[in-house]
Order: structure tokens, then C-alpha cells, then sequence
């Protein structure tokens, strides 16, 4: 009787068995899906991020580009009205030029024009440079993120290439002139469909949305600074001609202060709830 009572026993907790084990790879299989379903959609959100970021730094580059240039012609600027000034003075027999007896300021005045050419040849090259960063402006170069989107399937080790990215059209929204706004999308197969009481080839969408803008940080700069890493100013004094018996003429920054002003990308809201038309997916 106790032999039979026991394989009794052992035969009731068989189906608690089945049942626990049926639950427990349910379960294994929810976590699994739950978990794949995120890992996509983490993926398309860092998608989104790489090519809303690619998109505004056409924008960033290019302003911070003429910001360059024109710091650099503004430099420029100051020698050529020192120099200005040099030639005046030469001319005038003050200032620069104080020759002993017997000579005269011919070859400080020749040397002075010859700087006065070479900074004038240098200011204009920089002032064409900006009409060509200009020219790309107007272009299309600049808030073009359709183009920079050409891009992304070029290089897979920078891009996600699995996601199809759309750019959205913010032309209407606050902020536009410099607001970049993107979908990354990609139909991602389900795990098991049946269990999920779907149909075979069945999937869902990865989307991550993203919005770069562009935040303007001011500097206000005096070129004769001096660079703690070398110990002397960036834009260095700078006399001329110190075998005459007077510099020419002394070109000093130090009352120079140039206004500056840089681009820094960074997230933004997206304006529009939803995009008009529907973006693609993969």
C-alpha cells in the first residue's frame, strides 16, 4: 500500500511539471522578444542620432568656416592701415622714417609698398574665399540634409546602413533656418510569429526620430593673447626694417579686440508630432 501510494504521488506532480516548464519557456521566449524589440529600436534611435548629427554639421562647418576668415581678414585689416599709415608718414619725411644724413627713405618707402601688396593680395584672396563659402550658402550647401543623407550609405562603419533615414521637412517650423529633424526606420522580423498568434513573415517597425539645432557661443577675442602653451601672443607685435634708424612702422594688436562667434550643434525638440507623407523603412 505505501509502495502505491507513492508512484501515486509521483505521477500527480508530473503535469505541475509540464505546465511550469511550458510557462517557464513562455516566459524565456517574452524576455526574448521583449528584448530584441528594444535592441532594434535602441539601434534605429542611434541611427537617427549619427545622421541628425551628420545633417547640421554642413551648417556648423560652413558658419564656423567664415567665422575663420573673417577673423583672419580682420587681422589683415589692421596691418594694411598700419602699413597705410607707414606710407604716409615715408612720404611725409615723420613718423617711420628718420634717415641719417646723406640718405634718404626710398628704400623704406619701397619695402612699405611692397608689404602694403602682399597684405592687400592677402586680404583679398580671404575676401573671395568667404564669397565661395557664400556661393555654397546660397547653393544649397548649407540646411541641405536631403544631401548629406546621400552620404550615409557610403560608409557602414560610421552609419547604420540596415535603416532607411528620411529628413523632414522643417521649412515651416521655429528655428528652421538652422534645425536638421530625421527618421531612422527598419521593418524588423518578429520571433516566433506564431506564438504570437501572427502570420509567418510578419515584422515590425524600428523608428527613432531625431532634431539637431544649432547654439551660437560668442567670443570676444584680442589677438595679441598671449598662448599659454607657448608663452608668446598669438598674434604676435610686429616691427619692420630694425636696421633703419627708426622702425618703419610697429603693427600692435594689443588694441584690437575681435568679436567672435562659433556654432555648436546639439539636440533639439522636433516640431512636427508626426511627418506628413509617411517616411520610408527597409
Amino acid at each position: 500500500m505505501h509502495l502505491t501510494a507513492g508512484r501515486a504521488r509521483r505521477g500527480q506532480t508530473f503535469p505541475f511539471w509540464v505546465i511550469s516548464t511550458v510557462l517557464g519557456l513562455t516566459l524565456v521566449f517574452f524576455v526574448a522578444n521583449y528584448t530584441n524589440t528594444m535592441r532594434w529600436e535602441l539601434r534605429a534611435q542611434n541611427a537617427a542620432d549619427t545622421a541628425a548629427s551628420a545633417a547640421i554639421s554642413t551648417d556648423a562647418n560652413m558658419n564656423n568656416e567664415l567665422s575663420t576668415l573673417m577673423y583672419a581678414s580682420a587681422i589683415e585689416e589692421v596691418r594694411l592701415r598700419y602699413l597705410n599709415q607707414a606710407i604716409l608718414n615715408t612720404i611725409n619725411g615723420v613718423g617711420g622714417c628718420d634717415p641719417a644724413p646723406g640718405q634718404s627713405c626710398d628704400q623704406d618707402y619701397q619695402s612699405l609698398v611692397s608689404a602694403y601688396n602682399t597684405a592687400s593680395s592677402n586680404y583679398a584672396t580671404l575676401v573671395q574665399l568667404m564669397r565661395q563659402a557664400d556661393n555654397f550658402t546660397q547653393g544649397g550647401q548649407k540646411n541641405g540634409p536631403w544631401k548629406a543623407m546621400g552620404l550615409i550609405g557610403s560608409d557602414c562603419s560610421i552609419f547604420d546602413c540596415a535603416f532607411t533615414v528620411t529628413p523632414l521637412d522643417v521649412s515651416a517650423g521655429p528655428g528652421s533656418a538652422e534645425t536638421v529633424d530625421v527618421v531612422a526606420c527598419k521593418n524588423v522580423p518578429t520571433l516566433v510569429p506564431q506564438l504570437l498568434g501572427l502570420g509567418a513573415g510578419s515584422s515590425f517597425q524600428a523608428l527613432g526620430r531625431s532634431a539637431e539645432t544649432l547654439t551660437s557661443v560668442n567670443e570676444s577675442f584680442n589677438p595679441s593673447t598671449v598662448n599659454p602653451r607657448t608663452g608668446q601672443p598669438y598674434q604676435p607685435a610686429e616691427p619692420q626694417w630694425a636696421t633703419y634708424p627708426f622702425s618703419a612702422y610697429t603693427v600692435d594688436f594689443s588694441n584690437v579686440t575681435v568679436n567672435l562667434s562659433w556654432d555648436v550643434a546639439g539636440p533639439t525638440k522636433p516640431y512636427a508630432v508626426y511627418p506628413s507623407g509617411g517616411v520610408s523603412c527597409s
